[in-house]
């Protein structure tokens, strides 16, 4: 059922939509000629108001907004789909296979057997999926993105429709599944293609070979960063089902092969995969059951120690390491006669090696502070410890030096009050009774101190780990980004911490480009990061660390306000990680392992098909293969005048942080537009306010991801934008040059291009207009508007004083300045026509200036409900600052319990004592609910189509 059905407007009712559609557009153009006359006139505010005063007077009905903004929907889906088909390029299979023989061509033109086997044994790149919200789309939209990605004919696609609109865990682990089968599909095609390479280049050595051209991660389900709603038990059951899942994915393999074995081949090759498959089928079955149990209420009597006693006694099925099914697949691909035979067998066997017991390699992601507080619980110490002296460090060094590994089971776990030590506990006892194969990542968020490093080091040694965790400090906020090479340095000092990185063979750090780019702005964070990966590679050549590979976590999220380059598969990745960054670790001959992520449902999107996961990676794979070496990369002008970049990087971030700091961003952004966000995934976002007037509240309870969500959806990504005029206006020949001449300032470019052609000053303060009550005191002297003149004046007086439009246009006109600069530098570089000209700015001001004509019908619909006693401290007023808040599920409930639509009557009992009272005047509210209450909620729903539509038109939430 579409949006406007269910609003209770027929399909075929009310005006033409795409005849309306195209006045709208031809009025918009018309006002947006007016500017040159009137600089100040808002066109995004007059076709709101044009379309509020149609409404009122008659002209239009809700039904033909809300039919609007579905097609508004599905054309914001259309473009989406269109975008990331450009970004993957063919997903024909033959043109796959194709370019992938031409990329394993041109690496055995220059390997020979050793190089080759040494260049694809290890991941050319990581893949993480992670649990951030982003599950913006239901599934009708999801199926309508892929639709228009595979240019199906767009009278066949499907037709956005109401969905649910919470997620679970459970469903966004199911989710990130779906997407590892697709990623585990396209990986098998990888490796048979450079099993294929090698068998025609080297065929005396290629049955020895297993590659592994991608590594694959998840933290879904593993990430205790900032909620508590994720039990150790959870951690188990998850990795139990993944286990069961990847033990059916190999059976599955298994079987397909059967039929490729010719008659020779099926006796002693085939006895030998039935003999392999019936250990999988029982360890697949011992899983299963491990799971059930931990899926069931611990705390019943004696169901932990049923579960617990099942997982960890030696028991038919209990299976924790491949390593002796991997000998014999050895033994197999050496044996068999027939290549192709081989071929799939070693198919198998480079699977098998790669993902082990588990869909991927697991994340588990704690809080700086966690750690800090559980630390300090086992350091002795009269005063109070402070975690940056150096004699705590010493200590803590210390005691990770000389600490025994203790033994744990499933009852230490469940009593452990710590959430810190309960995570490597749970990781413990996976190693341990699950999957004694894997590396396990264990991430620290907002790490900004040695210390803390140094204690999550302390327990993983404590509890017998420490051979299998890679400790990953995530550097995200300024105080990190700043001090990572001091950090880096100290760290690497430590003598437990060197022992174990050398042993490891592995040093790992993750960035975030999300919280970095939220508080400081993207291109200085993109900045920060470059030279964050710099740090790292100097400090290990510094240290001796030579030996060890570098492993580069880098978060970012897929829209532009949280790291994602919108220019192409390549322009993607040079931005997390430009080729100047990995010059610095190839000049020192170091080995270098970079990861990336891909967040919540938006970010699964790329993997949603076998095609367009084959297609993304064999992107990649040839960007990476093809990118400039160190020298060309060092060559690039933006490295050669460090004053000059290092100036822009710090009046950008100064300006971001300064916005950061005005009470009128604080206000701007809370005064309604949280309100207008979706739920998109299990986590909260905290985005719990008051409505007061004249209240400021803390906009860092907000998270990134609504934060930037916010920023979309009022019109302006300034954390893209803002400060870029401002940072360039003092040498702008200088930048306007290397536009042309430098990559790295081009693609940081290309992204500020991107984000500009999508924003309007005016979309913000339009927004804002709707508080004003000098706009709802003047509106009744319209002679069409004459009928709403009470409630005007009850909006007018309620209004009256209120500071939201003040603070937009404190906002505004102070980002107006800077937006200004930007657009001289843009006319030195000839796009300033081509950014104001942009076609997504059409259907983005259409989105708005529609959603800001249905607020000005649900604050009139407000404003028309009658008075009613206060009761339960809920007054009539109370519910109009909750409208005005645009928390409309709020004031409808509480609207139903001040006037119930089904209020129980005397009629409905029988009774023998005869009643006068109450007579048949009673009151009814069923009109009032029919024709007040229950078109806010269709309002409230039709803003959240357009929210879903803003955000697509940023090909991303958040």
């Amino acid at each position: 059922m579409s949006r406007a059905v269910e609003a209770g407007c027929s399909a075929d009712g009310g005006v033409s939509v795409r005849a309306l559609e195209a006045r709208l557009m031809a009025r918009l153009a018309d006002y947006r000629d007016r500017r040159s006359e009137d600089p100040a006139f808002n066109p995004i505010w007059r076709l709101a108001c044009d379309l509020s005063f149609q409404v009122e007077a008659g002209g239009l009905g809700r039904g033909d907004l809300c039919r609007l903004a579905d097609q508004l929907l599905a054309r914001a889906l259309d473009e989406r789909g269109a975008w990331m088909g450009h970004m993957l390029g063919s997903l024909d299979a033959d043109e796959q296979r194709r370019a992938l023989a031409a990329l394993m061509e041109r690496e055995t033109a220059v390997c020979d057997a050793d190089s080759f086997a040494a260049r694809w044994g290890r991941p050319w790149l990581g893949l993480v999926l992670t649990a951030h919200p982003t599950f913006l789309l239901n599934d009708s939209e999801r199926a309508r993105v892929l639709e228009a990605l595979a240019r199906v004919p767009e009278a066949e696609r499907t037709a956005p429709a109401a969905g649910a609109e919470d997620i679970t865990l459970d469903q966004e682990h199911a989710r990130a599944v779906d997407a590892m089968a697709q990623m585990r599909q396209a990986s098998a095609t990888l490796v048979g293609a450079i099993l294929d390479a090698a068998r025609t280049a080297y065929p005396d050595r290629w049955r020895a070979l297993r590659p592994q051209p991608v590594d694959t991660g998840t933290w879904v389900g593993y990430d205790m960063d900032g909620r508590t709603d994720i039990g150790w038990a959870d951690c188990v059951r998850f990795r139990l089902a993944e286990k069961a899942i990847q033990l059916g994915w190999y059976l599955d393999d298994i079987d397909a092969l059967r039929p490729r074995l010719d008659a020779e081949a099926r006796g002693e090759v085939g006895a030998e995969l039935d003999a392999i498959a019936e250990t999988l089928a029982a360890a697949k079955a011992h899983a299963e059951t491990g799971r059930d149990l931990f899926a069931d209420d611990l705390s019943a009597e004696n169901a932990l120690a049923r579960a617990a006693d099942w997982l960890t006694e030696d028991r038919p099925g209990r299976l924790v390491s491949l390593d002796p099914l991997l000998d014999r697949l050895d033994a197999l691909v050496e044996a068999v006669e027939d290549s192709r035979v081989a071929r799939d067998l070693a198919v198998l066997r480079a699977q098998m090696a790669s993902f082990r017991l588990g869909i991927g390699r697991i994340h588990f992601r704690i809080n700086a502070t966690q750690l800090n507080n559980a630390i300090r619980r086992r350091i002795e110490r009269g005063e109070a410890v402070d975690l940056a002296s150096r004699s705590v460090l010493a200590q803590i060094n210390e005691m990770a030096e000389t600490v025994t590994p203790l033994r744990v089971n499933f009852a230490a776990l469940a009593v452990e009050p710590t959430t810190a030590v309960r995570q490597i506990l749970t990781i413990a006892q996976i190693v341990k009774h699950i999957d004694a194969d894997s590396d396990i990542r264990l991430l620290i968020a907002e790490c900004e101190r040695p210390a803390t490093v140094m204690a999550a080091l302390y327990f993983v040694r404590a509890f017998g780990v420490a051979d299998r965790v890679d400790i990953s400090p995530l550097f995200e906020t300024a105080t990190a980004l700043e001090g990572a090479e001091r950090m880096l340095g100290v760290l690497f000092a430590q003598s437990s911490f060197r022992q174990t990185v050398l042993a490891r063979g592995r040093i790992a750090i993750e960035s975030g480009f999300s919280d970095a780019g939220r508080f400081i702005g993207q291109i200085p964070a993109a900045l920060a990061i470059e030279r964050l990966h710099a740090n790292l590679a100097r400090q290990v050549a510094a240290h001796d660390l030579g030996a060890v590979e570098c492993l580069v976590f880098d978060t970012h999220g897929e829209s532009m306000g949280r790291g994602a380059h919108p220019g192409s598969l390549g322009a993607r990745l040079d931005h997390v990680m430009s080729p100047w960054a990995r010059a610095q670790f190839a000049r020192r001959g170091l080995a270098l392992r970079q990861e990336v992520s891909f967040q919540g449902g938006d970010g699964y999107l790329w993997f949603a098909r076998p095609d367009t996961a084959l297609g993304f990676l064999v992107g990649a794979l040839a960007h990476l293969q093809g990118l400039p070496g160190p020298d060309t990369a060092e060559a690039d002008p933006f490295y050669g005048a460090p004053d000059l970049t290092l100036d822009m990087y710090r009046r950008i971030m100064r300006y971001q942080e300064a916005v950061m700091e005005m009470p009128a961003y604080h206000r701007t952004l809370t005064a309604f537009a949280p309100a207008l966000l979706k739920s998109t995934g299990s986590r909260k976002s905290r985005r719990q306010f008051e409505t007061g007037r004249g209240e400021r509240p803390d906009l860092s309870r907000l998270r990134a991801i609504p934060h930037n969500a916010v920023l979309q959806q009022l019109g302006f990504p300034l954390n893209v934008i803002a400060g870029l005029g401002e940072a360039t206006r003092p040498a702008r020949e200088v930048w306007a040059d290397w536009r042309t001449r430098s990559a790295r300032f081009a693609t940081l470019m290309d992204l500020v291009v991107e984000a500009r052609e999508r924003a309007s000053l005016r979309t913000m303060t339009a927004y804002l207009s709707v508080f004003d009550a000098g706009y709802w005191a003047s509106r009744p002297h319209s002679a069409t508007q004459a009928h709403l003149t009470d409630a005007c004046l009850y909006l007018a007086e309620r209004l009256d004083g209120d500071d939201r439009t003040e603070a937009g246009r404190a906002l505004t006109g102070h980002l107006r300045i800077d937006e200004l600069l930007l657009h001289q530098f843009l006319g030195r570089t000839g796009e300033d026509k081509a950014v104001m000209d942009a076609t997504a700015r059409d259907t983005l001001a259409l989105l708005h200036s529609l959603r800001i004509a249905l607020i000005q019908h649900l604050f009139l619909m407000a404003a028309r409900i009658p008075r009613f006693s206060a009761r339960n401290d809920i007054s009539r007023a109370d519910i109009m600052e909750l409208i005005f808040a645009l928390r409309v599920p709020e004031a409808v409930a509480l609207l139903r319990q001040a006037f119930p639509g089904q209020a129980p009557g005397v009629d409905d009992f029988v009774i023998a004592e005869p009643a006068d009272y109450p007579d048949a005047d009673a009151p009814n509210y069923t009109s009032l609910n029919r024709t007040l209450i229950d078109p806010m909620e269709q309002i409230h729903r039709c803003l959240l189509t357009i929210s879903v539509a803003v955000a697509n038109c940023y090909r991303a939430h958040g």
